[in-house]
């Protein structure tokens, strides 16, 4: 039996499924890069996007049969060739707040599996509502990452991107970074923690159901009768051996 009964389990529910959720990921799914900066990474002019995450990028390939450009997700991700140069201070931000929230978030789950089997204290239970939102918060501000240099460059060649060269372009002939299916999940885990942070700190207490220990054959029964009112019930309408045989007695006897 769980110490807090059965309210624990939807937050565990939640922070459980956020965690999991903040880790959906290959590695190169985060954003979808278009406009000048594909040039940048690929060194051809006719691949229209790509897909970038924190630490590697997977290219599109065309596919004459449909016309179209698709990307093969059984293909290896590729790391960047100089990440020294691309990674800004925005970039390396995203990094560390987003391991930072799957850090928290993930001590979150483990102290509140641990409530399953131990009692947590009502300032502990408010301490893990508190980690699930600053989780939550962290998840939120590591999308600074769509603020990088390299989701708004108009430049097309390595060199002029590492010099800090932009060519003056309209803002539709400028690179742009768009959500995809890392930074989805993202945003789903960071409503999973919100979600479970309120249920936490807003809800009541789920107050530790009292283990009764019995120490001889009398506390157990006693215990035993007070759980169970019917036992207690029948045991009392049923006459007992010794009464029985006292009255068989008095009948033999008359």
């Amino acid at each position: 039996m769980m110490p807090h009964g059965g309210a624990i389990l939807l937050p565990i529910i939640l922070v459980t499924t956020g965690w999991v959720s903040s880790l959906t990921h290959d590695g190169c799914d985060y954003a979808r890069l278009t406009g000048p900066a594909v040039e940048i990474l690929t060194g051809s002019s006719s691949i229209p996007f790509m897909h970038i995450g924190m630490s590697a990028y997977r290219v599109p390939q065309f596919y004459p049969a449909s016309n179209s450009w698709r990307v093969a997700y059984s293909s290896d991700c590729r790391p960047y060739s100089h990440p020294s140069i691309i990674e800004d201070r925005a970039w390396v931000a995203s990094e560390w707040l987003n391991f930072s929230s799957i850090v928290v978030g993930g001590t979150v789950m483990m102290f509140l599996w641990s409530g399953t089997c131990l009692t947590l204290r009502k300032n502990y239970w408010r301490s893990i509502g508190v980690g699930a939102l600053l989780a939550a918060f962290l998840q939120l501000c590591s999308f600074v990452f769509f603020s990088t240099r390299l989701c708004h460059t108009t430049t097309k060649t390595f060199l002029d991107f590492e010099a800090g060269r932009e060519i003056e372009l309209s803002e539709t002939n400028a690179s742009s970074c768009s959500l995809f299916f890392a930074s989805k999940c993202a945003i789903a885990s960071i409503c999973l923690w919100l979600a479970a942070g309120l249920l936490i700190l807003m809800g009541e207490y789920p107050r530790p159901v009292p283990k009764l220990i019995a120490h001889d054959d009398d506390e157990r029964a006693a215990m035993i009768r007070q759980k169970y009112p019917r036992i207690r019930t029948r045991m009392n309408a049923r006459p007992n051996n010794s009464q029985q045989n006292h009255s068989q007695q008095s009948r033999s006897l008359a």
